[in-house]
């Protein structure tokens, strides 16, 4: 029986290959650990995310701590009431997740750096939403006084987010929105255009940035603009129209024009034998108005509202 055992080189070169295999194995494992811990942490986010967008929801509140999630109920958490980082197990609840509004509804980014100071979470970077950021507004490019901005306007509007020296709000290195009550909102801008009223509009526009320091802070500033844009012409019923003595040639009549508005209110009527309805026409704020006695002709209709729209119907008697 041959009890012949395994060479010197044999030994050395077993141990090589091991050595090798080993070299090549254990760092795939760890890279392989490391992805694996990777994505479990990113499952966390989604998860931290979409309770901060249920809680935007309901709350209206658009910064707050994942903790808030938790004790409020939105998040589930751990025994302890905590939520963990699955890749180095530290805790999360000091995180800031922030919301932006598009229509109705939130879209949640998880804010990447812990606000943790020995299990407490710093309150100071949480900032509560202040004025300090100016909206300046133009209509058709004309800027807008606050007296002007309590009446209806018509045509373009524009809005301007500027700080309080009068620089505009740098939405590049900052997170910028605009919502309005109406349903409006856009975001990565300091300046909007509502150029396509076509009819009434009475909403409140607002404007928010959150501004990240180099300390770490972070600012959020807002302000809001209440914006009323009549664009629509008054309504005029001329099958309503009523005419005293509507056929007779030999006397005076009185027309008493019916007509609504939706927006800025009427504020003139016109009856006469003209081409069109125009503003320099000699309009009456009595909706009934004499005509002197003669033949049957063609008549025009014409009212204005409060901001210049003029509507025109055509009636004959």
């Amino acid at each position: 029986m041959n009890n012949k055992g395994f060479t010197l080189m044999e030994l050395i070169a077993s141990i090589v290959i091991l050595a090798i295999i080993m070299a090549i194995a254990i760092p795939a494992t760890s890279n392989i650990s490391k992805l694996i811990k990777n994505n479990q942490r990113n499952n966390v986010i989604k998860e931290i995310e979409i309770a901060a967008e249920k809680y935007a929801f309901d709350s209206g509140e658009t910064l707050i701590f994942v903790d808030k999630l938790v004790t409020e109920g939105y998040l589930e958490s751990d025994e302890d009431n905590n939520v963990y980082d699955p890749s180095n197990s530290e805790r999360m609840n000091c995180y800031l997740v922030e919301m932006t509004k598009e229509g109705s509804h939130y879209n949640a980014k998880f804010l990447d750096t812990n606000y943790d100071n020995n299990g407490v979470c710093d309150l100071n970077k949480l900032n509560t939403l202040n004025t300090d950021v100016q909206i300046t507004v133009l209509n058709n490019n004309k800027v807008v006084t606050n007296t002007e901005l309590n009446n209806w306007l018509t045509g373009t509007i524009t809005l301007v987010a500027r700080d309080n020296k009068g620089n505009n709000i740098d939405c590049t290195k900052n997170q910028c929105s605009w919502t309005s009550s109406s349903g409006y909102s856009k975001i990565g801008t300091h300046e909007i255009t509502i150029d396509n009223i076509v009819g009434v509009l009475d909403a409140r526009y607002t404007f928010q940035v959150t501004m990240y320091e180099t300390n770490g802070k972070i600012n959020r500033y807002t302000n809001s603009k209440n914006i009323k844009v009549d664009n629509e012409k008054p309504i005029i019923y001329a099958s309503e129209t009523k005419i005293t003595d509507r056929f007779a040639t030999d006397k005076d009549k009185n027309v008493t024009i019916m007509a609504s508005d939706k927006g800025s209110g009427i504020t003139g009527y016109y009856i006469g034998a003209v081409a069109s309805c125009t503003a320099s026409l000699s309009y009456s704020t009595s909706n009934t108005i004499k005509v002197s006695k003669g033949a049957k002709r063609n008549y025009k209709i014409c009212v204005k509202d409060k901001v210049g729209n003029i509507a025109s119907a055509d009636i004959t008697f």
